[in-house]
């Protein structure tokens, strides 16, 4: 006898490619996902995280998440977990739509979401399994955001611990939870957003949540008999995990740093007094990135095996043409044209075309850290400024009354003030956060 569990994770729904929008293949790799789930005939659907792109979505992809969502839910109970691109006024407007404005209370309970980690609002539950007398026991944590830690410590010494040992805390306190008065045909699963120690990151995520200072150790990760996580967009197995842990991964090849992977769903069929069966289906809804790189000729050789995707190009030329961008079309008539590079001697230079192609900008994060170290803002100071300003982003809409440290510096280098007045000794290591913080 085994439960069934399928993991899927990392939907980003919203995401665009430069100024193109991706929502016929994100319809169709929910499709493909929601009949993958049919076929398995699950007792548990588990979603690790990162449902939108945004924290503040379109209407039209909170639609879709909920029509998505409905489906998966007359199929298995489903758990959503909060990722770091959610929010949970997002979420709680999703699952009000999946509710029919309050009106459907079933909806309810065949999709339940994750957002909060604190003992008496962490999301545990049971489930049935389909075979025999075997019960699902999930523990869902959501991502905890570094720089915005909430959770109740009994020990007052991990205030001022570093993220890892908190979030050390946080996990054997679910393990602790779920493990209680659990029964010989109890199946446990842990589901999280959050990146582990040692695992590979595709760098389409966002740089600042996959650095050694904000990883969990594999160690640390509740005993369970199965880990469905999810921040990581490459699926990959946890293999220093002592029981199976896996990333399902993005459903979509998310920008050209993931050419070649392949994409899935987790199929995991677990047992009391069986070893686990892990499988993963592959999908192939989504459109293939694909980096061509070379002269004109030899692009044109390559050029009709690509067929429909996106492309980037980098061509090697001996003089700028004009007429490059219309050449590259002709030679990729299914294919959409994301951008395009000339690259002479010494010099490199975008060839734009307004149907084909768009530049692709250097994003903010990126100039902000090409220049604070010109204002005087490097090493571990600079990490913290990018900490902030990514949770600053991270979280729009939360009320924080009193800036705290890396705000006043982060706030200060742009400007191009003094730092003499912030006191770089008061960020606790790793965590981002001040002492006179933690105790309030």
């Amino acid at each position: 006898m085994t439960g069934r569990v399928f993991h899927t994770s990392d939907w980003h729904l919203g995401r665009q490619i430069g100024r193109h929008s991706r929502d016929t293949e994100t319809d169709a790799v929910l499709d493909e996902i929601t009949e993958i789930a049919a076929d398995f005939n699950p007792d548990l659907i588990v979603h690790s995280g990162d449902l939108f792109d945004s924290p503040r979505p379109g209407l039209d992809d909170i639609r879709r998440a909920a029509q998505a969502l409905r489906r998966l839910g007359e199929i298995a109970p489903v758990v959503v977990v909060a990722g770091n691109h959610d929010t949970p006024n997002v979420l709680a407007f999703t699952q009000f739509i999946l509710t029919d404005a309050g009106t459907r209370p079933d909806a309810q309970t065949r999709v339940r979401f994750a957002t909060d980690a604190r003992p008496d609002q962490l999301l545990l539950a049971e489930y049935p399994a389909q075979q025999g007398e075997l019960t699902l026991r999930i523990g869902a944590m959501p991502y905890l955001h570094p720089n915005r830690f909430s959770y109740d410590f009994t020990n007052p010494a991990l205030m001022t611990a570093t993220y890892a040992e908190r979030m050390r805390t946080v996990q054997t306190d679910i393990h602790h939870r779920l493990a209680q008065g659990r029964g010989a045909r109890d199946i446990l699963v842990f589901a999280a957003h959050l990146f582990v120690e040692g695992t590979t990151p595709s760098y389409s995520e966002r740089r600042i949540s996959v650095t050694d200072d904000y990883a969990a150790a594999p160690a640390d990760l509740p005993l369970v008999d199965y880990g469905a996580l999810g921040h990581i967009h490459k699926p990959q197995a946890v293999t220093r995990a002592v029981f199976p842990a896996r990333y399902a991964g993005s459903p979509l090849q998310m920008d050209f740093g993931e050419s070649g992977e392949t994409k899935s769903v987790v199929l995991a069929e677990i047992g009391p007094n069986t070893a686990p069966r892990i499988d993963t289906v592959p999908l192939t809804s989504g459109r293939r990135l694909i980096r061509l790189e070379g002269t004109l000729e030899e692009i044109e050789q390559r050029a009709a095996r690509i067929g429909d995707a996106w492309v980037k190009v980098v061509v090697s030329v001996d003089e700028p043409s004009p007429f490059l961008a219309s050449a590259l079309a002709k030679m990729l008539p299914k294919a959409t044209l994301v951008d395009i590079d000339e690259r002479r001697a010494q010099t490199t230079s975008p060839a734009l075309s307004r149907e084909t192609s768009t530049t692709e900008l250097p994003s903010i994060e990126d100039l902000l850290r090409d220049y604070l170290p010109g204002r005087g803002t490097t090493g571990r100071a600079l990490d913290h400024a990018m900490a902030a300003f990514a949770d600053l982003r991270d979280d729009p809409d939360l009320d924080v009354p009193t800036p705290c440290c890396e705000e006043d510096l982060l706030t200060a280098a742009i400007a191009g003030q003094p730092l003499d007045g912030i006191d770089h000794s008061r960020l606790l290591p790793g965590t981002g956060t001040t002492e006179a913080e933690t105790t309030r």
